[in-house]
């Protein structure tokens, strides 16, 4: 429904991978180039393979017993995210640690530098028997194609593991499996649609500006006792507003001058700069209400609406 916009860059992943032009490769993974950089660090020595896992973790420390030592966890989908790493980084020089999850090892016939598993997330982790789990894995992997270029890609896998809640063992190798399926785009309820310059849409911009890039007082924006916390630090440095969209429709004039306590919904998207110059587009859907004669930001809702719900 909302325009996209934007610009593509290469940036660091151009400078990583020179031969991955391939737009789809750029997209899948140019928001995780730092992790791709850790990877490439990672492959070059087995001593660093366990390391680097372990720092590739979400951020966070765990909880700790009384002796120092990390408290078990209820199940085991770090340690099953953290197999599915290894056994993706293996390769014909490196088994990467794999023994640590799977002590039979494994001997993979893969050159170094053929495939790359940039990110993990757990998708299900469910428990059929007790001390068995069944974990589905889902990573975002960069693959060497026969052409010399690297492409994107995501597999899921399954993983059998074994464990009382102080130790984990896997039961076999990892299954590639089907990954959930993707339904289509979802039908928006914001079928009305405003001016960027009018008083709904200025309204919006100050307080994206305010509240993205940190210029100008985000209270002159906010309806009283609103809860908005701030970013900090703002992680952008210019917002453009590009589209205003909202769920009530207005007759000509009408949004000009609001009755107090109106209330509109509104789905919006603008163009967030960078210090470098480089564009994101971002998406908010946005409650507004009206106080003397102005709009102001009531809230960030949770979802936008829609159609039909």
């Amino acid at each position: 429904m909302l325009g996209r916009r934007g610009r593509t860059s290469r940036g660091v992943l151009a400078e990583l991978l020179p031969d991955a032009e391939a737009e789809s490769a750029i997209r899948g993974a140019s928001r995780r180039a730092g992790r791709v950089a850790a990877w490439l660090a990672v492959l070059a020595s087995p001593l660093l393979t366990i390391t680097g896992l372990i720092v590739l973790q979400p951020a966070g420390a765990p909880p700790m017993r009384d002796g120092g030592a990390p408290a078990p966890s209820a199940s085991p989908e770090g340690w099953a995210e953290m197999y599915v790493r290894s056994w993706l980084s293996a390769t014909r020089g490196d088994s990467a640690g794999l023994e640590v999850f799977y002590p039979p090892g494994m001997k993979s016939q893969r050159a170094a530098g053929t495939q790359v598993p940039v990110d993990t997330a757990v998708v299900s982790a469910t428990s059929p028997t007790a001390g068995i789990w069944s974990v589905v894995v889902v990573a975002d992997v960069l693959v060497l194609e026969p052409g010399g270029k690297r492409a994107a890609s995501l597999l899921c896998t399954q993983v059998a593991m074994a464990g009382t809640g102080d130790t984990y063992v896997a039961t076999s190798l990892p299954s590639p499996v089907a990954c959930p399926g993707t339904l289509g785009a979802a039908a928006l309820a914001y079928d009305e649609v405003a001016d960027p310059a009018g008083p709904v849409g200025q309204s919006v911009a100050g307080f994206l500006a305010a509240y993205l890039a940190g210029q100008g007082q985000l209270d002159r924006f906010v309806s009283p006792g609103a809860s908005l916390d701030l970013p900090r630090p703002a992680p952008f440095a210019a917002v453009q507003l590009a589209e205003v969209r909202t769920h009530e429709k207005f007759e000509p004039g009408q949004a000009a001058r609001p009755p107090d306590g109106t209330t509109v919904r509104s789905l919006v998207r603008a163009s967030a700069w960078d210090a470098t110059g480089q564009s994101t587009p971002v998406d908010y859907a946005l409650t507004l209400v009206a106080r003397a004669g102005r709009w102001e930001i009531n809230r960030i809702d949770p979802a936008p609406l829609i159609a039909g719900r």
